[in-house]
């Protein structure tokens, strides 16, 4: 066979070519599984961002709305805390006077001014951070607002009892001779460090209500313990006063506590014993 004739054969012999090959809007291409896969990816990759956007804006509104609300209820019992302060560091600066003038409170009542006069200094050294930056400040950010509550109220404590332990051991002083009016009578039961004592006690009460005030209205508002969740997203619990000597956690654990002993099965139902009768009686 000569060559030509070979190359015919070969012609007849090869397989005949798709009629759909190279044609790109034949309906494979556009309908095959890897376009559809391809196409669909971007879009269920959209959905998570889009949620995350929408919950990170909601998260933020809640929390500028509850930052707006707490500076707005807590302006009036933080002005209340720094006059309350500043009458504090006054009657420090009146302490310091008349002690440099030689009037040095007796023997029998120095014991009780000096623990008001320590209360005091306390006092303003733990509610001053609180009370000069307001709900913003790092105070509340590293949660320290407890712990000064718990010690402005151990410090009232303090001071109240101070005051009524002078009011038992005190005596006035003696009159001096012709002395009949009623200021030489005042002077002489109420002097500067008894007028600096029952002021303290006043002083004491207004700052530890004002502290109060305020971490209630972080508590209620969720921004107190840091890491909460503001109002408006998550479920604030109720304020207890456990939380003047505790923090919110373990006030809630003594609460836990108690709610599960009174509804415990071997107290419900239970008859009364004849002890039980006897106290009751009695």
């Amino acid at each position: 066979m000569d060559r030509s004739g070979f190359s015919l054969v070969c012609f007849n012999a090869s397989p005949p070519e798709s009629p759909h090959k190279g044609d790109e809007s034949s309906p494979a291409a556009e309908g095959s599984p890897g376009s559809a896969s391809q196409g669909s990816a971007p879009a269920h990759r959209a959905v998570p961002s889009a949620d995350r956007s929408a919950r990170q804006a909601l998260l933020e509104r809640c929390l500028r709305e509850a930052h707006e609300k707490a500076a707005t209820q807590s302006s009036e019992p933080l002005w209340h805390g720094r006059i309350a302060l500043s009458g504090l560091l006054f009657l420090g600066m009146i302490r310091g006077i008349a002690w440099w003038e030689g009037n040095v409170p007796g023997y029998s009542v120095f014991g009780m001014h000096f623990l008001t006069t320590t209360a005091d200094f306390a006092c303003l050294l733990c509610a001053l951070p609180l009370f000069t930056s307001g709900t913003r400040g790092q105070c509340v950010q590293i949660g320290c607002v407890g712990p000064m509550l718990t010690l402005v109220f151990a410090m009232t404590i303090v001071d109240v009892g101070a005051l009524c332990a002078y009011m038992v051991v005190a005596t006035p002083r003696p009159l001096s001779p012709g002395a009949k009016s009623y200021v030489d009578v005042l002077e002489a039961c109420i002097g500067v460090w008894e007028f600096a004592l029952v002021a303290s006690v006043c002083f004491q009460l207004v700052l530890c209500a004002s502290s109060w005030r305020v971490y209630r209205e972080l508590r209620m508002t969720g921004l107190y313990p840091p890491g909460s969740n503001p109002a408006g997203i998550g479920h604030i619990e109720e304020v207890s006063f456990l939380e003047l000597i505790c923090e919110a956690e373990d006030a809630k654990f003594v609460s836990d506590c108690e709610c599960a002993m009174g509804k415990s099965p071997d107290n419900k139902g239970a008859k009364p014993t004849s002890q039980d009768s006897r106290q009751a009686s009695l």
